[in-house]
């Protein structure tokens, strides 16, 4: 009697299973850093940020580059399939929560209610949203921002609109606020517009990335 010998076990593949860890370790820190965020500008919108800004945003910031960097590493080394659309995913909700802080704090300037601090503190958070688009962008190969700037570039035209009848018609006791305008929106439009016409100020930083990432990514395919 001829008994067929038990197929030999499969060897689970190193690179498959760091895959999965850096897959469930940068969605879960991003998403904590996603969250974290949107309370932040809870808090701040709300005049509830008086203490901890500082602290809040070191946090924040670890946070996100943690997720950021497995993020990088799962795809451009052990090559997830994933993770880009989850990205994707992450940069229009960064897209969704830049455009909603924008209104916010069109309104808050257009009301001429808000100190120096305040103004910084709206910038800073503007900055660090924009910041972390921009990253989440650079993770995936070939990921374009145009379609992003619309939208800005339409809330850009709006707060145009809002200077114009703040100061023009609508009059202001107080005329140095439109410092803080102008400010914003030299910022807000320039970013925008760099992001339409898509000059290549980022290919350099994309192109050391995909250089360092391919050749680890060679050296582990030939441990494998």
């Amino acid at each position: 009697m001829n008994f067929s010998p038990l197929p030999p076990h499969k060897k689970v593949s190193q690179r498959g299973l760091m895959s999965i860890v850096m897959l469930v370790i940068s969605v879960g820190t991003l998403g904590i850093a996603m969250l974290g965020g949107a309370k932040m500008v809870y808090d701040l919108l709300g005049d509830r940020s008086d203490t901890g800004f500082i602290a809040s945003a070191i946090a924040l910031g670890i946070a996100y580059f943690v997720g950021w960097l497995t993020a990088m590493v799962g795809i451009r080394v052990f090559g997830n399939l994933i993770l880009p659309m989850l990205i994707n995913i992450f940069v229009v909700v960064c897209l969704v929560g830049i455009c909603f802080l924008y209104v916010e704090i069109m309104q808050r300037l257009y009301l001429q209610k808000y100190g120096l601090m305040q103004f910084i503190k709206y910038s800073i958070v503007m900055i660090a949203a924009l910041f972390a688009m921009v990253g989440l962008h650079l993770i995936v190969e070939d990921h374009n921002l145009r379609p992003f700037a619309i939208p800005l570039l339409l809330l850009c035209m709006i707060q145009l609109g809002l200077i114009v009848c703040r100061y023009v018609f609508a009059g202001s006791e107080n005329s140095i606020y439109i410092l803080g305008d102008l400010t914003f929106l030299a910022g807000m439009s320039s970013v925008s517009i760099l992001m339409m016409a898509h000059v290549g100020l980022l290919q350099p930083l994309r192109a050391c990335f995909t250089d360092y990432f391919d050749h680890n990514s060679v050296a582990i395919r030939t441990e494998d």
